[in-house]
């Protein structure tokens, strides 16, 4: 999900370029410098971009020829090329674990992506939810879930003594590109109007009989 503080798409990418010229050019690469694009890669790869990722990557791997070239390094330099190589493989095993890269192709009636598809309609679904939603058992529940964890597409936590599942930006990403994402609109549960037909007109009696006159009451003559 997108806030405002989070660059997305093209955004993060030039934000990614910006900071890593910045890097470049400058005599000492400070703290900051890494703390910025650390985030960066992390907010890359949680949302599945990677576009930036292979900027990051591209950018550092050309950021750690210059300390190559060099003929000799002092501490701070060395400190700062072992750093430079600790997110070259921070980005390029972020990138392995892309669903792209994964090749996580789940079977649109299969248990693992509609585990997936229920916890992106409900987040924090237990297994015992889940099993009952996919009609199988929490043994499968928890096998599927430790492969959909392990590509990255579902968090899991713990409540209580019960795991609960959400669903990652990634895994909606997914859902998304593999045309599998759930309507968020709610199903109605109103019960639909039964069809109209024409009315018949009322059924009419046949003419009564005139009434009986009654009687008048003999009056007493005095």
């Amino acid at each position: 999900m997108k806030t405002e503080t989070q660059p997305s798409g093209h955004d993060r990418r030039t934000e990614v370029r910006r900071l890593l010229d910045s890097m470049e050019h400058a005599k000492v690469i400070s703290d900051g410098h890494f703390s910025a694009l650390g985030m960066l890669i992390t907010d890359a790869s949680l949302s599945a971009d990677e576009p930036a990722l292979v900027e990051c990557q591209d950018g550092l791997q050309w950021l750690h020829r210059h300390y190559l070239d060099a003929d000799a390094l002092d501490g701070p330099q060395r400190e700062q090329r072992g750093r430079i190589l600790g997110l070259i493989d921070v980005v390029h095993w972020a990138l392995r674990r892309l669903p792209s890269g994964l090749q996580l192709a789940l079977q649109p009636d299969g248990h693992a992506a509609r585990f997936l598809q229920a916890v992106c309609r409900r987040q924090g679904l237990s297994n015992q939810q889940l099993a009952a939603e996919l009609g199988t058992d929490e043994t499968e529940i928890s096998r599927v879930g430790r492969r959909l964890l392990s590509a990255g597409v579902v968090w899991r936590r713990k409540e209580w003594r019960h795991n609960a599942w959400d669903i990652t930006p990634r895994g909606r990403q997914y859902l998304e590109t593999a045309g599998l994402l759930p309507d968020d609109r709610p199903e109605s549960t109103a019960p639909r109007p039964a069809p109209r037909t024409a009315e018949a007109p009322p059924l009419r009696s046949p003419d009564p009989e005139p009434p009986t006159p009654r009687p008048e009451p003999h009056r007493r003559q005095y």
